[in-house]
């Protein structure tokens, strides 16, 4: 059977005083009302929380002493929570799917300014594989989804060209008379490509070092000064740096970032991120 909270306060008052008539004034109800609350609890639990004899003072029973610290803790609890509830309003909810590489570099800019705008506004980031995140976009599980370009499909808000850029660690020490050690993701072919046709163009030779099936791996090795990768020029914050011609290395060409937003949905904050997505990527 459910647990009446009026039942557990009567009993809570009545343990704290062992009184019922004091517990009556105290809720300002009557002594049999009280005594009826007990009764119920009693029958609930199945033992008897008072020891109420004739000519003697009432006490608590063994049960009745251990049930009162799991009552204590259902009211304080549902206290809390009514609490909670009242001082925080309702917030809206922003459902956004990005990359690894996206979500640790230019996002970072986009969500503290978007806060700025709308500081109650709640917003989850999921990070995936580009092809992933726009599959889960379709499946309807996210509003914005923020990811190298996926064609052209409803929602598409717009595509930005991006500077592609050879990115090292702070003390990467590179020698163009060597062979180039390169890092990539386990599978990230779609870069792995700028990189060798740019390097094949120059007959710089060159070798895959390091791989991570893993953005956030792949940004551990360069940091390290193990290797070089290639990454949208937005995506290189620090502690990476970027190296160009000046460095003896080719140029790498562009790659189209893009933003879609779910068909049908049109809210205010929703709009501003887009916007947010847009401005940081055209800074590029």
């Amino acid at each position: 059977m459910p647990l009446d909270l009026k039942e557990l306060e009567s009993f809570v008052i009545s343990a704290e005083t062992l009184n019922f008539s004091e517990t009556a004034k105290r809720r300002n109800t009557v002594q049999s009302a009280v005594s009826s609350h007990i009764l119920k609890l009693e029958d609930i639990v199945g033992q008897r929380l008072f020891d109420r004899k004739r000519g003697q003072s009432m006490r608590l029973t063994a049960e009745g002493e251990a049930f009162v610290i799991y009552a204590r803790r259902i009211l304080n609890l549902t206290d809390e929570a009514i609490d909670s509830i009242r001082q925080s309003p309702a917030q809206s909810t922003i459902r956004l799917g990005t990359t690894s590489t996206l979500a640790v570099s230019v996002l970072s800019s986009v969500l503290e300014d978007f806060a700025a705008q709308f500081p109650k506004v709640r917003v989850e980031v999921s990070c995936g594989r580009s092809t992933t995140t726009i599959r889960r976009f379709d499946n309807g599980d996210f509003d914005l989804a923020f990811v190298t370009d996926q064609g052209k499909r409803p929602g598409r808000l717009f595509v930005e060209n991006v500077d592609l850029a050879w990115v090292s660690g702070p003390r990467f020490d590179l020698d163009p008379s060597m062979s180039i050690p390169l890092a990539f993701l386990t599978d990230g072919r779609d870069l792995r490509r700028f990189a060798m046709n740019a390097l094949d163009k120059t007959k710089q030779e060159s070798h895959i070092a390091h791989t991570s099936p893993d953005p956030i791996g792949l940004r551990a090795l360069v940091i390290a000064n193990l290797a070089l990768t290639v990454m949208p020029r937005i995506a290189a914050t620090a502690p990476l740096k970027t190296l160009s011609q000046a460095d003896g290395l080719p140029p790498l060409g562009r790659l189209p970032i893009a933003a879609y937003q779910r068909v049908g949905i049109s809210r205010k904050e929703v709009d501003a991120m887009g916007r947010a997505l847009l401005a940081h990527t055209s800074m590029s």
